[in-house]
């Protein structure tokens, strides 16, 4: 086991791979809940892959990383995981995005019995035709809700409309025709590829013992029968920098109308440095749409607003997806023009620049308090970066507005794709 530190951040992590090649990071925090999260590099956008001695790629239905992370919970006992840790008066979750699916808990007290719970289920598969018949029903009943949520419509169609090959372009819990052609094999499939421990990390923080923590799950470990293996392949797609559609219009019954402005922006090789690339882009954001942006009160008084202008980024292959959503009353347009020539709008002052790196460095420093938040900065950045960024509050606090300045020259904002949902009883 092997103590590393994040710098600046008086946060210790204690690290440990086993032999099957799980990755183990433990961060102990005095604090009275311990939060346990085991991830799976299996999301919703993975949907041809294979294992490194397969010769031909297997290819899925869109949906099924969702679908799979339903069934886990289901075990040959009967015994529902959730019900154990309520039992133990802690919270349990799961959620799959396109890129991972992760499980996790929370609670005070029962720690290594809610641990040993979590390990369980995801090491315990048990699909039948039965119980996955049974799981496409209450699937498509989620998935219907989501084609009646008007954000959900111009999300999903956004996606088709700016990629031509990645499928990021799929939604993640997929079409209705994909839910129901999902099998037990193809479900086993994925299983067998993804959820083997060289493909997954395991995630503690709180006030716990790192050796008798890692300790714990060797012996856990010793159970099962997982010899360390290479990394599942995930078939390479090329994605053009452009959008596959620049404007499209749905007409349904809503009462209002819904907005989604999608840019497509190749990732600028300026800063050689993925992290710093990221957070550098991540303030072209900020700084024109952050809390403590101008345009933050030019929406608040706009009559026109339903809902406030909220902004998202992806960041998906080699490209950068910048999302803003809104719901409006009359006309899409002006607003699309507002939130474009918004962000276009590159000149920015040393002033505005420095506030937003205080911020964020303070943002960081809280991430840094909770358990939970803990377990999740080093997910993510074992997702992005393939390691855990010691320096990050280093790198954060030497962020340059010069440096900025000649990054965002190679930004291109030309790529751009907008879905406005209308009432189809004012088409005219």
């Amino acid at each position: 086991m092997e103590k590393k530190s994040y710098k600046g951040l008086d946060l210790d992590v204690y690290e440990e791979v086993l032999d099957n090649g799980l990755k183990i990071y433990i961060a102990p925090i005095p604090r009275h809940t311990i939060h346990g999260r085991i991830t799976t590099f299996f999301g919703g956008s993975i949907l041809e892959f294979k294992n490194e001695e397969d010769s031909e790629f297997t290819k899925v239905p869109a949906g099924i990383a969702h679908f799979l992370e339903h069934k886990m919970f289901e075990k040959e006992d009967g015994v529902d995981p959730l019900s154990i840790y309520e039992n133990n008066g802690a919270s349990a979750n799961a959620f799959t995005n396109e890129f991972i699916t992760a499980y996790h808990f929370t609670g005070a007290g029962h720690f290594y019995e809610n641990l040993k719970t979590l390990l369980k289920c995801v090491h315990e598969p048990y699909f039948t035709d039965e119980n996955v018949l049974k799981e496409k029903g209450i699937i498509s009943q989620e998935k219907k809700q989501d084609l009646d949520n008007p954000f959900s419509i111009v999300y999903d169609r956004s996606l088709v409309n700016v990629f031509h090959n990645l499928d990021f372009k799929n939604t993640v819990l997929g079409s209705l025709d994909d839910i129901n052609s999902i099998t037990k094999e193809d479900l086993y499939k994925c299983y067998n590829t993804f959820y083997h421990p060289s493909n997954m990390i395991l995630t503690i923080s709180g006030d716990v013992d790192p050796l008798e923590v890692v300790n714990f799950v060797k012996k856990f470990y010793s159970e099962y029968h997982f010899e360390k293996r290479g990394k599942a392949i995930v078939k390479h797609k090329a994605e053009p920098e452009t959008v596959v559609k620049e404007k499209d219009v749905i007409y349904k019954d809503n009462l209002s109308k819904e907005i989604m402005v999608s840019y497509k922006v190749k990732k600028p090789d300026f800063i050689k440095d993925d992290y710093l690339n990221k957070m550098y882009f991540s303030f072209l954001l900020d700084m024109r749409f952050g809390a403590m942006s101008y345009i933050t009160d030019v929406f608040v008084k706009n009559k026109n607003l339903i809902s406030p202008v909220s902004c998202y980024l992806e960041v998906v292959d080699d490209f950068y997806i910048m999302l803003f959503n809104a719901t409006v009353k009359d006309n899409p347009l002006e607003i699309i023009d507002l939130i474009d020539k918004t962000i276009k709008d590159f000149d920015f002052s040393l002033d505005d620049f420095d506030l937003i790196k205080k911020a964020i460095l303070n943002s960081v420093i809280l991430s840094t308090e909770n358990p939970s938040g803990i377990c999740s900065m080093i997910a993510n950045q074992v997702r992005f970066y393939d390691k855990p960024i010691y320096d990050m509050y280093d790198k954060l606090k030497g962020l340059d507005f010069d440096t900025f300045k000649e990054y965002i020259k190679d930004v291109c904002l030309d790529n751009r794709s907008v879905v406005i949902l209308d009432n189809k009883n004012l088409r005219s």
